[in-house]
Formats: structure tokens, sequence, C-alpha cells
């Protein structure tokens, strides 16, 4: 039979292995933002996709921002797209932005103006103030019922993703 102590060490191991690795990503994205922001690019990059490939949403931002400007490597809109929409996914506003961007202008992606619309809705909804002359604009090549539509489609990813906020009035 195992005694109280032996089940505290293991529960405690069990933990431990559970937070070490966000316990990384979060040490490793500090230490390539603070590279970033001193010009330190080749080691940003690297601080970068090993954070985010343990799923940390601003070094996929910040990854994805290398890529689609082609900072230290060749631009490369696809590898761009594809860890903006990861850190989209989480509800990254700016990124969100990005994604509705990069399908208004085919970077990376299929041109998609629903689709751009829909993401510029949640990025403006996640405080992205920016996104909405965007959301708006696209609005002009779009047909009311499309409109409505993805109006509805977002509004759901936001209470599934972002909780029911409180009526306004």
């Amino acid at each position: 039979m195992l005694n109280l102590n032996t089940v505290k060490s293991v529960l405690t191991f069990l933990i431990l292995l559970i937070l070490l690795p966000i316990s990384n990503a979060l040490a490793g994205y500090e230490e390539a933002k603070e590279a970033y922001d001193d010009r330190r690019f080749e080691e940003a990059f690297e601080g970068f996709t090993e954070a985010a490939e343990d799923g940390h949403m601003l070094a996929q931002y910040y990854l994805a921002v290398m890529y689609a400007t082609g900072r230290t490597l060749p631009r490369d809109d696809v590898t761009a797209y594809k860890w903006f929409m990861k850190a989209a996914l989480q509800g990254h506003p700016i990124s969100q932005g990005n994604i509705g961007t990069m399908k208004l202008n085919a970077r990376g992606t299929d041109f998609d103006v629903t689709g751009s619309y829909f993401w510029f809705i949640l990025a403006e909804d996640g405080g992205f103030e920016k996104a909405r002359k965007f959301m708006w604009r696209v609005t002009n090549y779009m047909e009311r019922d499309d409109i409505n539509s993805i109006q509805a489609k977002a509004a759901e990813w936001i209470k599934e993703n972002r909780g029911e906020r409180p009526e306004e009035g």
C-alpha cells in the first residue's frame, strides 16, 4: 500500500511534467522577444520557432511576422499564414486581422472575401481596432445574405472561444 508521501511525490512529479513545456515555451519566447527587440533576428527566429512549436501564441505571431516580412529568411507567405492561423485560432486579434488581410490579398492562401470578413470581425471583437475599417470595406463586395451568414458564424466562434458577453444597453 502506498503511503501519503509517495502519492504526493508522484503527483508533484506529474504536475512538473505537465508544467515544464509551458514554462520552457514562456522562457524561450521571452528570450526570443528580447533578441528580436535588439535586432538579433537569427537568435529571435530560433527562439520563436521553438516556443511556437510548443504552442506559445505570441511566439507564433512573431514567427509569422518574420516569415511574412522576410526578416532573416526569404519571405514565405504560406508559412507566415500557417503561423498567423495558429495564433489566430488561439484568439490573437492582430493575427486574426492578418489572416483577414492575407485572404483579401491572396497572400499565402486563396482569395476569399467572406473568409476575410470573418477574420476581421474576430480581430475587431478582440480589440484590434484597425480591423474595423477593413471589415466594413469588404462588405461592399459581399451580398447581404453572405454578410449575415458570416456575422452569425463569427458570433458563434466568439461565444465558443471568448465566452458570452453581457448585452449592452
